[in-house]
């Protein structure tokens, strides 16, 4: 497994320039969705808020916003990587039926 837990990816993001801490006081109602569906329209990084007003409890958001941190996520480097899971997926949700069938006896 390449990451012991949600830290370990993050600490990845963090270091790739895809996750951006936000140390400021933002309200959770209003502002945060705001904020995090500019950002992911944008393309931009994931988002950790680290104070949300009234809570105690950080908000990460769009973690998975991008096809690459989707990528890092499942343990690869590229996107690249994932067209194989994509293709399998899309292979079990339309199977092709059987070719024929032997003949009844």
């Amino acid at each position: 497994m390449k990451y012991h837990d949600l830290r370990d990816f993050l600490t990845l993001l963090e270091q790739q320039g895809e996750l951006k801490r936000i140390t400021l006081p933002v309200d959770p109602h209003l502002e945060i969705t705001e904020i995090a569906d500019r950002t992911l329209r944008a393309g931009g990084p994931a988002l950790l808020f680290e104070n949300p007003k009234g809570y105690t409890m950080p908000v990460l958001c769009n973690l998975f916003g991008t096809p690459r941190r989707v990528a890092l996520g499942m343990g690869q480097e590229d996107v690249s990587s994932l067209r194989e899971v994509g293709k399998l997926l899309a292979f079990l949700k339309e199977p092709e039926p059987p070719k024929g069938f032997p003949r009844p006896v």
